[in-house]
């Protein structure tokens, strides 16, 4: 989620709270310092098709 909408670690762990309250599961997320020495040692890769020739309107 964090590298998908480029937001802050800390916006990431709120908008997941909200998204589990939203649809009424009962799970927590990780506190922010677990979830940032987590992330030191996961490596995200999102490939990026890139454009394919001119856009048109």
């Amino acid at each position: 989620m964090k590298v998908l909408f480029g937001m802050a670690l800390r916006q990431t762990t709120g908008f997941v709270e909200a998204l589990l309250r939203l649809v009424d599961l009962d799970s927590t997320v990780p506190d922010f310092s677990t979830l940032r020495r987590r992330q030191k040692t996961l490596a995200v890769n999102i490939p990026y098709p890139g454009s394919k020739g001119h856009r048109t309107r």
